[in-house]
């Protein structure tokens, strides 16, 4: 009791800000009222370390009697101060709701959004009715969060109150849109579904209004929904056009819905392919995937190196495509693709799948030679490149021409760098291929101990023992 005390008084009045920390780390054993509002009081320290340590201790406490200790700070003038104690009660998630239920009416309009937002990051049930009722605030920030908040909680019971304010409130129509989308249900997709037949047809309507209820259906849309989607594709443009074609690729993935009228708009998903929006394209590369024919080819070639995702999207479906390896290397040479792990890999795989009898000559022959074009891309593509890039382009070099791997790879063996050269050793470690040993064997008469002993390592679980064995 005494060394409790001790910490109380050091944390309150302590000049020394490390003591007053190390008061703050104690007292986080305590779950009396008096430590907890000594606690909160610390998280307007001067010091952050005391602030820290005062928000641990009072994380660790966790209680109702926290939240009632913390919430009094949301309304603090100072920032820090204000994100500390949000950042409490959002981790007290229920333990905090009845602390925060009387500041949902605080005269200052940021404070009821400030507990708004606690409250929808919480997603407490208990919550719901009050968030409905301020729906009618007088300040727009309040209204648009407490919508926010009620899709977050995702209360059905919602839903009637959050179609009145799409229908009345048209600042808030697309959010409540969004949070309609996040409740889903039946009713919800209906609802969506019959603004959007409604709306789509008008030309005043508002693009945002309209994505929102695309973005929404995208969701929570079920057969009927891409069924009359399919059916307004020839009454938009522009934008609106790819979010309804987005719409519909997600609605018929997630029902696992056949695309049999894809190849309809084969030319709308081709023009997705090249938009700013990453799910966009995601979308437009999975309507195109069953899609036959070298427009479509082209055009999922030209997708790579937009951003890692598509790319692991559309590695899999270009690698049994006709004629991707002489897209892969005329995008590499105008460096429109950038040669990735993922890009290389594919090159790889693709060096599998050649029919060479389908290439032209002068891609076999000379300068223009495709393979010795693809080689040099991959090669220079090492100088910058992470650990598991230079893995697949090692793998890379030896499927495209394993004798000038070996003269590459030769190269840094004689790097001065010993670390380079086991790091080779390394990297060749799950390859097969009959140059492999041969190679790492030269290694053998390596000047740094170590480097000797991971090639001998290396061969050793090839099953090759030097002495005993020939690596040719």
């Amino acid at each position: 009791m005494n060394e409790a005390k001790t910490n109380l008084a050091t944390l309150l009045s302590g000049d020394d800000p490390a003591a007053r920390r190390r008061a703050a780390e104690d007292l986080a054993e305590s779950s009396g009222f008096a430590p907890i509002a000594a606690l909160a009081a610390a998280l307007r320290d001067e010091n952050k370390g005391v602030r820290d340590a005062a928000s641990r201790s009072l994380s660790q406490i966790g209680s109702k009697n926290v939240a009632r200790a913390v919430v009094e700070y949301l309304g603090d003038a100072n920032i820090t101060t204000r994100n500390l104690a949000a950042e409490l009660l959002m981790q007290l998630k229920d333990e905090s709701v009845e602390a925060l239920l009387p500041y949902m009416y605080d005269p200052d309009p940021n404070v009821r959004k400030f507990v708004v937002d606690i409250l929808g990051v919480n997603g407490s049930h208990q919550a719901v009715a009050h968030l409905i009722e301020l729906l009618k605030d007088q300040d727009e920030n309040v209204v648009i969060s407490a919508v926010e908040a009620l899709g977050n909680v995702k209360s059905e019971a919602s839903v009637p109150a959050l179609i009145k304010v799409f229908d009345e409130i048209g600042y808030a129509s697309a959010t409540a849109a969004e949070a309609v989308g996040k409740i889903g249900g039946v009713k919800a997709t209906d609802f969506l579904l019959s603004k959007l037949n409604l709306l789509i047809a008008d030309p005043n309507a508002d693009p945002l209004v309209l994505y929102a209820l695309l973005e929404a259906l995208s969701i929570v849309g079920y057969d009927r929904a891409y069924a009359e989607l399919l059916g307004h594709i020839s009454r938009v443009k522009g934008k609106l056009r790819r979010i309804l074609l987005h719409a519909i690729i997600r609605i018929a993935e997630r029902c696992a819905i056949t695309l049999n009228d894809v190849a309809a708009i084969r030319a709308d998903l081709i023009d997705a392919l090249s938009d700013g929006d990453r799910t966009i394209q995601m979308s437009a590369a999975k309507g195109l995937a069953n899609l036959e024919g070298d427009d479509v080819t082209t055009a999922l070639a030209n997708a790579l190196g937009k951003s890692e995702e598509l790319d692991a999207l559309l590695v899999p479906l270009l690698e049994y495509r006709p004629g991707v390896f002489v897209l892969a290397v005329h995008g590499l040479e105008s460096r429109q693709i950038k040669p990735t792990k993922e890009i290389v890999s594919l090159i790889a795989r693709l060096v599998s799948h050649i029919e060479y009898t389908t290439l032209p000559q002068e891609f076999m022959d000379g300068t223009s030679n495709l393979l010795q074009r693809g080689f040099d891309l991959v090669k220079e593509a090492w100088g910058d490149a992470n650990e598991e890039t230079r893995a697949a382009i090692v793998d890379t070099l030896f499927r495209l021409d394993g004798d000038q791997a070996v003269e590459v790879l030769d190269v840094i063996r004689n790097d001065s760098d010993p670390w380079l050269r086991m790091h080779i050793i390394e990297l060749l470690l799950p390859l097969e291929d009959r140059r492999i040993p041969e190679f790492i064997a030269r290694f053998l008469d390596d000047e740094d101990e170590m480097v000797r002993e991971m090639a001998s390592s290396s061969l050793e679980a090839r099953g090759i023992s030097f002495g005993t064995a020939d690596v040719n």
